[in-house]
């Protein structure tokens, strides 16, 4: 019977070993594929990627545009939701409408993507909202002196966004302009508790009975219960559902597609996230100085998000842009999206940052010749 078990079970291992043969072929394809569409051929342009080495840490670092002289502007933050871990660098797709007005930097944090995968998937014991900051500044630093510009855009989206707009307004020496893709600017609480209220406001402008009555169950908050009501928190998804915004088709193609993205990097990204977020707990999503994001920049601060934000209500990043003294504010309103806007609308980023930002950017700034990752 042994013997029949070892190859019962050297069937299986060889099936699966032809299977990720397979896996692996097809992703061989989609990145070959990919690296066509997205290739950058223009003389003046740049494709680079690397982990650089930040505060003794190596992190993943992605820089693509069609011009160098152009402004740079750095992404903090990922795609999709509010925790930290997230990522945006494998969605090339979303991006490469601003390429040829702007040197895209993608950035990778500790605890997110191909930097977690490169971390043996192991947390900095001291990670933290100080930690991060450091390393934008240093990353920061690194992409002056390499790319010849004397201040960088800074954008922020999700968890970054409580990064980045502490970084523009404490550094207008580095940065030249802000612009908050979806910005967080209160505890998670308020920001759930003001999204499940816009919910049910749209449920009762439809008159949709089924839905007001899953969320009249579900409560003003099926989240903040301790331990939490399933039951509650199942009746909010149904209910929530004919009014949620629009979603990206196939995310996971567009990660597995990405060039320099291997299946083992492709899985770091939700473990990365769960254990982020689990580091930070409440110390981010509940206690971190959501306060201190108001008050006066030195720089022009660009809001740009979808009304069906549910992640950063749109009712609440405005009250924070109202808070905010800048030497010039705009507010642009996506209809109908939310917190993938950035994948779902590009058009409306590009013209955001083609007509306001680059202006802004270009404004004062030298020409200085750039260099290739050492």
């Amino acid at each position: 019977m042994g013997r029949w078990l070892a190859r019962g079970l050297s069937g299986v291992a060889a099936v699966v070993v032809a299977v990720a043969v397979c896996a692996a072929g097809l992703q061989a394809l989609a990145q070959t594929q990919s690296s066509a569409a997205f290739a950058i051929a223009d003389p003046k342009g740049v494709d680079e990627e690397a982990f650089v080495s930040i505060n003794g840490a190596d992190q993943w670092v992605t820089i693509r545009g069609r011009d160098r002289g152009n402004p740079v502007i750095l992404v903090v933050g990922g795609l999709g939701t509010d925790s930290p871990g997230a990522v945006a660098s494998p969605f090339l797709g979303a991006f490469q409408g601003w390429e040829p007005w702007f040197t895209v930097v993608q950035w990778d944090m500790r605890g997110a993507g191909k930097t977690f995968a490169k971390a043996g998937r192991v947390l900095d014991p001291d990670l933290g909202v100080e930690l991060l900051s450091r390393d934008a500044l240093t990353l920061t630093d690194v992409l002056r002196q390499k790319l010849g510009k004397r201040r960088i855009v800074l954008l922020g989206v999700g968890f970054g966004s409580t990064l980045a707009a502490r970084l523009a307004r404490d550094h207008p020496d580095r940065y030249s302009a802000y612009v908050a893709a979806g910005q967080i600017a209160d505890p998670r609480i308020v920001r759930e508790t003001a999204a499940i209220a816009y919910v049910r406001s749209l449920a009762e402008a439809r008159g949709d009975a089924a839905a007001l009555a899953d969320l009249t169950f579900a409560g003003p908050h099926p989240f903040g219960d301790t331990p939490r009501d399933p039951k509650k928190v199942e009746a909010w998804m149904r209910g929530s559902t004919p009014f949620r915004p629009r979603v990206p088709a196939d995310q996971r193609r567009d990660v597995l597609s990405a060039p320099h993205w291997s299946i083992t990097d492709a899985l770091a990204i939700r473990l990365g996230q769960d254990a982020s977020e689990a580091k930070f707990g409440k110390a981010w999503a509940e206690d971190f100085d959501d306060a201190g994001l108001r008050g006066a920049y030195r720089v022009p601060v660009f809001l740009v998000q979808g009304d069906n934000d549910f992640d950063a209500p749109l009712g609440l990043s405005k009250a924070w842009l109202d808070k905010v003294h800048a030497p010039a504010k705009s507010v642009t309103v996506i209809p109908g999206a939310g917190d993938h806007a950035l994948q779902t609308d590009p058009d409306a980023y590009v013209k955001v940052l083609r007509e306001q930002v680059r202006p802004w950017a270009m404004s004062g700034e030298p020409r200085l010749p750039s260099r290739r990752w050492p």
